[in-house]
């Protein structure tokens, strides 16, 4: 008598299905650092340009403030009309001093990873980043 049996076991199909589960939490762990770390750099990279236009629209103006947004901007700050990036209240950039000291409000769970990349001070502004 011949036994033909064609296919898989049980076990190698569990065997595969455990691989395609780590590869698969791997990947979903990755994504979610990578997203992280693009909205931190949209943070930094959006408080650089209102640094960089508050800097230059400075000059004549003492020391007024420049900020993203029509709204939650302090008191005399004059909105750039830069887009805020999700999920920050606002930016703001006021440069009558060297260098410029930019305050991130509302950064929440990015808070540490936005300090960690601008640091205290890059030498061309100093960042108060606040959740």
């Amino acid at each position: 008598m011949i036994n033909n049996e064609n296919g898989r076991s049980m076990v190698e199909m569990l065997g595969v299905l455990a691989i395609i589960g780590v590869l698969s939490v791997a990947g979903i762990a990755g994504y979610t650092m990578a997203m992280k770390k693009y909205r931190v750099n949209e943070v930094v990279n959006t408080a650089s340009q209102v640094a960089i236009l508050a800097r230059s629209l400075n000059a004549g103006n003492g020391g007024v403030g420049y900020a993203t947004g029509s709204t939650g901007t302090t008191s005399g700050a004059v909105d750039t009309g830069i887009a805020k990036p999700n999920g920050v209240t606002k930016i703001e950039a006021n440069c009558s001093s060297d260098p410029c000291t930019v305050t991130i409000t509302g950064a929440g769970d990015l808070k540490d990873l936005i300090e960690t990349t601008v640091g205290t001070s890059n030498g061309f502004y100093t960042a108060t980043v606040s959740s």
